[in-house]
């Protein structure tokens, strides 16, 4: 029986592999020296095996490769094979020219459907990885205004808590918002939605106070951040993952 294919992994092309040899032969370490695979295992944080393994055209852990490609300072769409639904999307593109028997008209009203739908994948893998790299840069600010913004919107509507000092709450409650954002990239980074699932099937997120509070946290980020750093088009991926939490956290967490 063959062993079933782990998801969540990815291997570097041929080109790619280019790109990492070449790449690791131009870099030195601390000392000067050539970087070697037990070096460049030390500066992406994990064992030389892993490292070998990317460098040799195996699939390894997604994240795993991506630290390697980053520490090299290389591109992913450089390195890796092309997205599983853009290699279907050419792959088709090419049987129906190699089976094209005169019909030129209509091949080419499928092949430009197609083309379409490629251009379309392209713009969400590049959504995707600016939302990424968005939160990844901010979500230690962004945790810590959607926690203010939500406590404070929940003690001005009780009255009895004008006075109240929650300076030390709000940074308590940023670091769960924090983890809410790590999982949205999780999400984005693996382009499904798998993280977002099984976090909520086994009660991995922080739910530890008024459940509204996460909701309106949620919402400042959508509504008073996103919006000032994407056009809708361009944050429609992460937008779809934190309705869904607004959702889903009243009914199910």
């Amino acid at each position: 029986m063959n062993k079933k294919r782990n998801r969540d992994s990815v291997s570097a092309s041929p080109e790619g592999i280019m790109r990492l040899k070449q790449a690791r032969a131009s870099q030195r370490d601390d000392e000067g020296n050539p970087l070697t695979y037990e070096g460049l295992a030390v500066k992406a944080k994990m064992t030389d095996r892993t490292v070998k393994r990317f460098f040799s055209g195996k699939r390894v852990d997604r994240n795993n490769a991506y630290a390697i490609i980053e520490a090299l300072n290389l591109k992913r769409e450089d390195v890796l094979y092309p997205d599983p639904e853009e290699s279907l999307v050419l792959e088709s593109i090419e049987q129906i020219q190699a089976k094209d028997t005169g019909d030129s008209e209509r091949a080419g009203e499928l092949i430009k459907g197609l083309e379409t739908a490629l251009s379309e994948l392209k713009k969400r893998e590049e959504a995707s990885l600016e939302a990424m790299e968005w939160l990844k840069a901010n979500r230690k600010a962004l945790s810590q205004e959607a926690a203010e913004a939500a406590l404070r919107k929940h003690y001005d509507q009780n009255p009895n808590n004008v006075d109240t000092d929650y300076s030390e709450d709000i940074e308590v409650f940023s670091q769960e918002i924090i983890k809410y954002l790590q999982l949205i990239y999780y999400c984005l980074d693996l382009r499904n939605w798998k993280p977002m699932d099984r976090a909520i099937q086994e009660f991995l997120i922080p739910v530890n106070r008024d459940l509204q509070l996460y909701v309106d946290a949620l919402y400042f980020i959508k509504t008073q951040k996103l919006s000032l750093s994407f056009t809708p088009e361009e944050a429609k991926e992460i937008t779809l993952y934190l309705d869904y939490l607004i959702n889903i956290i009243p009914m199910r967490l």
